[in-house]
Parts: C-alpha cells; structure tokens; sequence
C-alpha cells in the first residue's frame, strides 16, 4: 500500500454508502488495509475505496489496475463468504463505480440500465406504457 489513505474519497464513499442504504462503520484498526464494513438488511461487505485519474472507458481490465487493492482484499482476515468491494471515484466523476471480488475476477455492479417496474392500474400510467403479459396478447 502507497502513501495515505485519501480522505476525501472515504467521506465521499460513505455519503454513497448512506444515499444507497447502507450503514458505515469505520475502520477502527489502522493496520488492518480497508476503510469500512457497509451494512444494509441481510447484506454486509467490506470496502476499500480508492481513486482513479483513468477515465472508465479506458480499460477493461480491471483485473490489472486495481491488483494491489484486490491482494490487500484477500488477504483480509475476513471469512471467504463476505463480500468484498473496491468502489472506485474516477477523476472528473461525481459518483463510485462499485466492484465486486469473485475469486480472481472483478464483477462491476452498476445501478444503471435497470428497466423499471410497471404496474398496471396505477393513476397516471398511459396506455402507451401498456406492456404485454402474455405473449401474442394484443395492445389497449
């Protein structure tokens, strides 16, 4: 591990931490390498955060640039089954891009590019919005 720990990150994680439902509980140990425990519900992770001057759409292998945050993860004195993210702030970005560790690989966990969920009988819903349950079955 380089240099210091970069603050303004952390309590900028942790605000996207809060806005996303989790609870943030610091480190408390300045030799163990991670910045926090995140819990909401059932769900508990451990995160380091970190900063890139990189653009996102440089690289695809995440694998190669975050290698040091991934050995300083694993090597945690966590149990195998917790969760363990690098939320990543990119230069130039407003928010994190969060990254889950599977055994040696990275899996981005993004909130966008979700489909909304449609109830039908709402007030307001139009009839333009009409989604077809059953296929072949015909529009409003």
């Amino acid at each position: 591990m380089r240099g210091i720990r970069p603050n303004v990150t952390i309590g900028r994680a942790k605000k996207f931490a809060e806005r996303q439902g989790y609870r943030w509980v610091p480190n408390p140990d300045a030799d163990m390498p991670f910045d926090a425990l995140v819990y909401r519900g059932n769900d508990m992770i451990v995160v380091r955060a970190c900063t890139n001057r990189a653009p996102p759409g440089d690289f695809r292998l995440f694998e190669h640039i975050f290698k040091e945050e991934y050995l300083i993860l694993n090597a945690l004195p966590f149990p195998p089954y917790l969760p363990r993210e690098i939320w990543v702030r990119y230069t130039g970005s407003r928010t994190f891009c969060r990254f889950r560790i599977f055994g040696n690989r990275f899996l981005e966990i993004a909130m966008t590019n979700r489909v909304k969920p449609f109830f039908e009988g709402i007030a307001g819903a139009s009839s333009s919005s009409w989604i077809p349950l059953v296929p072949g079955e015909g529009g409003k």
